[in-house]
């Protein structure tokens, strides 16, 4: 089995069991670094490690090698990166984030794969729509026209909210209604609309 195979249906089978790569290292002890590296570059990894990584899985090898093969091109995974969107009070704008996840693309968004980005959400302005911890999945393409969630940057802080267009101003809204709502001219230089929410990965709560 080569690089590319092994580790496809490593991702789909931990995709299936709702589970990441942060899991697989904690139950073998491979270092995240290390794994991200196996993943990116294509490299298989040394057999005492293959075992580990398969059996964290609740597989033996034999059960794996006849795991259906995952073609790549279905498999699309999108990197999720450190920088964190915040539902309260503003996180900093880094133009350079340190890859945290993986997370698979939704074939519904596979046409525009190109032009999506994951982050965290943190906080917990926007509940009960996003959690603390949750991934969301946003597109690049700025303000689409339409009333929705998004990712702005917005007095050179990261946020997820949700905009509604007036005729002179953006209001930024939170969803949890204990805070209070944002207002800015739809043309300031402190606002700038980096694209829709497209999906949301629910961090399992409890």
């Amino acid at each position: 089995m080569d690089a590319e195979s092994f580790w496809n249906k490593v991702k789909s089978i931990l995709s299936e069991q709702s589970k990441n790569q942060e899991w697989i290292c904690e139950q073998t002890g491979i270092v995240i670094g290390t794994l991200r590296n196996w993943i990116y570059y294509k490299r298989l990894p040394n057999v005492d490690d293959g075992i580990r990584i398969v059996e964290s899985l609740g597989l033996t090898m034999e059960q794996f090698k006849l795991w259906p093969d995952v073609p790549s091109e279905d498999v699309i995974n999108i990197p999720v990166y450190e920088q964190a969107l915040s539902a309260g009070k503003g996180q900093e704008f880094n133009d350079y984030a340190e890859i945290k996840d993986w997370v698979a693309l939704p074939k519904t968004l596979n046409s525009i794969r190109k032009n999506i980005s994951a982050s965290y959400v943190r906080g917990d302005s926007m509940e009960p729509t996003l959690f603390d911890s949750d991934i969301v999945l946003y597109d690049r393409f700025g303000y689409d026209g339409t009333d929705g969630i998004y990712v702005i940057n917005y007095r050179s802080a990261a946020f997820v909210k949700r905009l509604q267009r007036d005729k002179d101003f953006v209001r930024i809204i939170s969803d949890n209604k204990k805070y209070a709502e944002m207002t800015e001219g739809a043309e300031s230089d402190d606002f700038r609309v980096i694209g829709r929410v497209r999906y949301v990965v629910h961090k399992v709560q409890g």
